[in-house]
């Protein structure tokens, strides 16, 4: 809401995966009103992900976008983690593999991160899940995370990072 108020284009989208398809959904788009920002509060974790998709699918939004300074920030529990759903005649698996998970899915999403940071858009992990998953998180977001313990905090972590990116 602060961003808003203060004239910052935001966007917020969720996603998650149902069968064999990454559902992206918009809670709040750039130019929505104010009202609508209610909408981000329908948010609930479900189902599985593939997070170097949908990384890839919100950065081919925001290059369009005329912002000197374009920001991306991700609220993660550092597992990209989607089983595909094995079809009969074993078509369309993910760079031929079936589970988008492990190894797999940290090096998509860190390589999905690194192309948007190539060019040009500023990425912040919120790692909000298990110590034991943090070296995913290091891995996938580099220096640009933040571990937080408590959710709560969301507001404060992204509005520093935000002054860190804007001010340099």
């Amino acid at each position: 809401m602060a961003l808003i108020e203060s004239g910052i284009p935001c966007r917020v989208t969720g996603f998650n995966c149902f069968m064999n398809f990454t559902v992206m959904k918009r809670f709040r788009d750039y130019s929505d009103p104010i009202k609508t920002t209610e909408n981000i509060f329908e948010y609930y974790c479900e189902g599985s992900n593939r997070d170097g998709l949908a990384i890839r699918s919100i950065c081919d939004g925001l290059y369009r976008r005329s912002e000197e300074n374009k920001i991306l920030i991700i609220l993660s529990d550092g597992k990209p983690n989607d089983v595909h759903m094995e079809s009969t005649d074993r078509t369309n698996p993910f760079r031929g593999i079936l589970a988008y998970n492990g190894g797999l899915g940290v090096a998509d999403t860190a390589k999905e991160v690194r192309v948007a940071r190539q060019r040009g858009i500023s990425v912040l992990g919120v790692f909000t899940g298990d110590e034991r998953d943090l070296e995913a998180e290091k891995h996938i977001y580099g220096k640009d995370f933040v571990f937080s313990r408590n959710i709560n905090h969301f507001a404060d972590i992204v509005t520093t990072y935000l002054k860190r990116v804007i001010t340099n």
